[in-house]
């Protein structure tokens, strides 16, 4: 029996709350209640909440009084103290709130929250007569109701304050709460029949057939016992109800007379709803060539004295296999793995090539599955028996926070990709730089690999502080693509420019159709057309929440935001003039799918974007689809660029290169020889060189010539010398500070404020306030700061000084939101 001390809780509710909030532990629970549990607590005067215990101790807080924790939810810790660790830097580095992390870290199903209801006390004795008149009150209405809320007790007694009245009733026994915390978590249940125990004797089997059989009405059961039992293989065996249900010649009454008549007994058991997977070949089977071999051994050398590998490999290279290696070596020590990708659509492509080593060890995870999947395999993750545990986890950025019990090795795959960083809402942290430091926490090592490697890693990896491995050939043996640059604006000159289709392209696909070769497309625009606009006074539709035109999507036959979802109809004629003269300005790739009917009637033309992958499995289909040669040409936005692996690929046309180079960022070039060389490398990776088709106005382009030569080096000298002159990443690091309001002159006035004030601190290291590129987005206006701080100076002090500032801004200015993005991709 614990000692009466009285202790306190630090709470970390679900919430943007700037600190824990401290909760009284009542003293039977002091040896319940531990770290990391969940508990139910009450916030204001009628919010319940599950929050996390961030901390125990016996220091009462200055207040007058202190809430009491409601119920404890879990038997065991759910967070670890290596989590807490996580967070605690997380919440540092990129400037949020802890709560902000432990939403993005817990499934929603293990984030709850509720009114409270009260209920009569079960234990109460019924004598009335010592109640005060507001308590009689209370009490008439919950004995005639069974339950009410807090907001119902307060109307009885017109009292706002009314929680210490409740308190003394559950006191004295009158009453007690109710959490009716909804969780959305429901474990998958199924019905399982067997033969009851007193007809498993031999005789008294023999007997029940011959009772069956003797009466004309008990033939479907007399069929449907003996077809349980020939599946069933034994008396003591059980099957699914619905297998039997589904067997020729049952019925469903059958089934339910030999149940009611305790013929079969029915018993409810939780399942798994996760896939299950099988190992189809040994390590054996696994050969590596000398460039893998060698960069294998030099990762298994300096584990200890390099934790972060980079490998930079060309497209097709073998990285897969290497990591393949790597992770067994890792698991055949009792280790997890943690294993990144950016899109969800490579989680299917990968799962397969995986689990054909791997089987059952692995498990998936991304925002695609369903809440009752996502609390399988967080439960699967942290179960401390290790034949019940996955091994390996797949998965998209939110896989970071999942409860590793023994982390080995977290590889961030395509490490380069901007997808891994969170943008909306806070936390924004980089998925890929929250890795290395999950690897750090667990002493585990980190393998970064791409193609093309941002230039931040690759500098820390030329700078030692990461071990640089290089792939400079592809693993089948083949060549990379040829590529090929066709002038766009030449071809219109010429007319050799068919649609969107310059002739070169068509010419070379209509080959590759013949040779039954598969062809791949790469448009970075999603819809029909980019807009509608008025020949006759130009007018352009744009949305009414944000300042971007509306795009066409011909299926839907709507004009879209893609950054809000308003939608309006296409309209007759122009709303400004009346002209009847609308046309299509721009293409995307639904045009181009439409398109590509007209020219190759006979092929299959399948469209890979948001619009066709919103259902679960809708990415799985297509990319399995196209592994079958079932789809002949494969439209797409960015999601194909990333490190899908197809055999009979020969064609790779990138249908507007402007479009991606033309972007005012500093990263742009980057960013488009990144995207051009990865959607490139899908080009003849097995059988035979592959080519590449890239359709431009700027045909001499450093970009387009870099990718040519597929010259990662030249991109990065000239670019690295270019962030060195203008103070940009490498070599400085960049927050974002972003001032947002309904009301453009707030807005404007607020940023002029702010800047005064910030420019005191920081002067000449901060740019701004500008207008971003979308100054208004979901009715929201937005002015941003940028901060560059040099890599010798202390970025700890910056983000203080900026969080003193903040507080002291937003204390005078209440209806102005403002955001904080570290590290802005």
């Amino acid at each position: 029996m614990s000692e009466r001390i009285t202790l306190f809780a630090e709470i970390i509710l679900p919430l943007p709350l700037p600190s824990t909030y401290t909760y009284r532990i009542p003293f039977e629970w002091n040896d319940l209640v531990k770290k990391g549990q969940r508990v139910v607590v009450q916030l204001g005067n009628k919010k319940i909440y599950s929050g996390i215990v961030y901390d125990i101790h016996n220091k009462a807080p200055k207040v007058s009084s202190v809430k009491y924790i409601l119920s404890i939810l879990d038997e065991e810790p759910i967070i670890s103290e290596l989590s807490f660790r996580l967070w605690q830097w997380m919440a540092s580095y990129y400037m949020c709130y802890l709560g902000d992390i432990m939403t993005a870290a817990l499934p929603s199903a293990l984030r709850l929250r509720s009114e409270t209801k009260i209920i009569i006390h079960p234990d109460f004795d019924g004598d009335i007569t010592s109640l005060s008149e507001e308590e009689s009150k209370i009490f008439e209405v919950v004995s005639r109701k069974e339950s009410i809320e807090i907001k119902d007790a307060i109307q009885t007694t017109g009292k706002d304050d009314i929680l210490p009245l409740l308190n003394s009733m559950i006191r004295k026994n009158l009453i007690i709460t109710e959490e009716e915390l909804n969780s959305k978590y429901r474990p998958k249940v199924e019905e399982y029949i067997s033969l009851s125990k007193e007809y498993r004797e031999e005789e008294k089997l023999k007997k029940l057939f011959t009772h069956l059989e003797s009466k004309k009405t008990f033939q479907k059961q007399y069929e449907a016992l003996l077809i349980f039992l020939s599946i069933a293989k034994n008396k003591d065996n059980e099957i699914r109800k619905l297998d039997l249900s589904k067997q020729p010649n049952i019925s469903a009454s059958a089934i339910k007379t030999l149940i009611r008549d305790k013929f079969f007994n029915v018993e409810k058991k939780i399942q798994s709803r996760l896939v299950k997977r099988e190992s189809l070949f040994s390590m054996d089977k696994l050969i590596l060539n000398n460039e893998q071999s060698i960069a294998y051994n030099e990762i298994i050398e300096k584990w200890d004295d390099k934790p972060v590998s980079l490998v930079h490999g060309v497209t097709g290279s073998g990285k897969t296999e290497l990591y393949i290696k790597i992770i067994n070596d890792v698991i055949e020590k009792g280790r997890q793995v943690l294993f990144l990708l950016p899109e969800i659509a490579l989680t299917s492509h990968l799962i397969t090539r995986l689990e054909k080593y791997f089987g059952n060890k692995i498990g998936v995870y991304h925002s695609r599955f369903s809440n009752e999947e996502r609390i399988e395999i967080w439960n699967k993750v942290r179960n401390p028996i290790k034949d019940n545990r996955y091994d390996i986890i797949l998965g998209s950025r939110s896989s970071i926070f999942l409860p590793f019990t023994d982390l080995g090795l977290v590889i961030v795959d395509e490490e380069h990709d901007p997808s891994y960083k969170q943008y909306d809402p806070s936390p924004r942290y980089n998925a890929r730089d929250t890795a290395i430091i999950l690897a750090h926490l667990h002493k585990a090592k980190t393998v970064l690999g791409s193609a093309t490697p941002s230039l931040e890693s690759y500098f820390n990896a030329k700078e030692d502080k990461y071990q640089l491995l290089e792939l400079k050939t592809r693993y089948s043996g083949t060549l990379l693509p040829e590529v090929s640059v066709v002038d766009v604006r030449l071809a219109i000159k010429e007319k050799k420019m068919y649609s969107h289709f310059t002739k070169e392209l068509l010419e070379n696909m209509g080959e590759a159709m013949k040779n039954k070769e598969q062809i791949i497309l790469f448009q970075n625009r999603r819809g029909f057309a980019k807009h509608l606009q008025c020949e006759a006074c130009s007018w352009i539709p744009t949305c009414q929440h944000c300042d971007v035109s509306l795009t066409y999507h011909k299926q839907s036959e709507l004009l879209k935001c893609h950054y809000c979802g308003y939608s309006i109809n296409i309209p007759q004629q122009c709303p400004e003039c009346g002209s009847h003269r609308v046309k299509m300005v721009g293409f995307g790739t639904e045009k181009i799918e439409e398109d590509l009917n007209i020219f190759f009637p006979d092929a299959s033309i399948a469209r890979m974007d948001l619009d066709t992958t919103r259902a679960k499995t809708s990415y799985e289909t297509l990319i399995t689809d196209f592994q079958d040669r079932k789809i002949d040409i494969l439209v797409g936005t960015q999601m194909i660029t990333k490190g899908l692996d197809f055999d009979n690929v020969s064609i790779v046309g990138i249908l507007n290169a402007d479009s991606i180079i033309n972007f005012p960022d500093f990263r742009s070039h980057e960013r488009a020889f990144q995207q051009m060389v990865q959607v490139s490398g899908r080009a003849g990776r097995k059988f035979k060189r592959g080519k590449v088709i890239i359709q431009t106005f700027n045909p001499y382009h450093q970009a387009i010539k870099d990718v040519i030569e597929n010259d990662f080096a030249s991109m990065y000298n000239e670019q690295i010398l270019e962030r060195k002159v203008f103070k940009y990443p490498p070599f400085y690091r960049l927050i974002k500070i972003s001032l947002r309001h309904r009301d453009k002159i707030i807005v404007e006035k607020s940023s002029d404020e702010f800047s005064i004030e910030i420019r005191k601190i920081f002067g000449g290291r901060i740019l701004g306030p500008e207008y971003p590129l979308i100054p208004r987005i979901r009715n929201y206006y937005s002015k941003e700061f940028w901060l560059k701080v040099e890599k010798e100076a202390s970025i700890t002090q910056a983000k203080q000084e900026i969080k003193i500032l903040m507080e002291k801004f937003q204390a005078s200015h209440k209806q102005l939101r403002i955001s904080i993005d570290v590290d802005p991709v």
